[in-house]
């Protein structure tokens, strides 16, 4: 299980790295595709599937297997989304909250504007992206079950090179020195491995009732930021546009389903 971890804990630090360093590249410059917006709009449905109908599930079976009768889970998912939504959506500056909640169109598309922004911009980007990035990972690396595993795991992945890919748009963009925005790139695509190491040491360091603990809590607060991801990271963002309403409707019921009947075989 640990080098099987260890390994999709890789391939996340790749997707991540590679979805920033793209724009980098570019200068800012993204192009246009519609097919990252009908990409997006998947990995929410992965995510909202993810947390609804695995995560949060089992999170409350632990729960009440170590005897909570008040649904602790719930509890803490709800607690968990509404923290993301002040930090992401009221503490931040509005110039920053607009350079990483904007539709894919806009994003990816070039029509965002390619104006400089100041450093603290692209580090209230870097920080307010990692937050969930690096609580999906402690839930990874602290889960025991393969297949709850490899939910996360690609709930994960399936949205970590579009983060990136938002990340290094505001980088390419900013102040920064010419070096750096490479490094930052590195330590946001870092976040969810360093998160899943945590994970993975404290589910090595304790066992028995600790260790269910542990794993209810991880579960129920990535629950929660899973089910922000979903909707008020994305699904916000890509359907107030008039265009690919639909085609990113059917890519999102697509996630949905897909993840959902993972969990007959689970």
């Amino acid at each position: 299980m640990f080098e099987f971890k260890l390994a999709l804990l890789f391939a996340i630090f790749a997707a991540g790295g590679a979805g920033g360093i793209l724009p980098l590249w570019r200068g800012g410059s993204t192009g246009t595709s519609r097919i990252l917006g009908w990409g997006t709009s998947f990995a929410a449905g992965v995510f909202l599937s993810a947390g609804l109908v695995h995560m949060l599930p089992d999170a409350d079976r632990i729960w009440r297997e170590l005897g909570f009768e008040f649904p602790v889970a719930f509890a803490l998912a709800a607690a968990a989304l509404t923290l993301m939504l002040l930090i992401e959506h009221v503490l931040l500056p509005d110039h920053v909250h607009e350079e990483i909640h904007v539709p894919s169109d806009a994003r990816f598309g070039g029509q965002h504007g390619h104006t400089h922004h100041d450093s603290l911009s692209a580090y209230s980007a870097l920080v307010a992206l990692s937050i969930h990035s690096l609580v999906g990972g402690l839930a990874l690396g602290a889960e025991q079950d393969w297949t709850r595993v490899l939910v996360i795991f690609f709930a994960i992945f399936a949205h970590k090179s579009a983060e990136g890919f938002a990340l290094g748009v505001s980088l390419a963009r900013s102040s920064l020195a010419s070096a750096r925005p490479g490094r930052l790139i590195l330590l946001f695509a870092s976040s969810t491995p360093i998160g899943g190491l945590i994970g993975i040491t404290l589910g090595q360091a304790i066992e028995g009732h600790a260790a269910a603990l542990v794993e209810a809590v991880f579960l129920s607060i990535a629950a929660g930021t899973f089910m922000y991801v979903a909707t008020f990271d994305v699904l916000r963002d890509e359907f107030p546009e008039d265009s690919g309403r639909l085609s990113k409707w059917l890519a999102m019921a697509l996630g949905v389903v897909g993840m959902s009947l993972l969990a007959i075989w689970s």
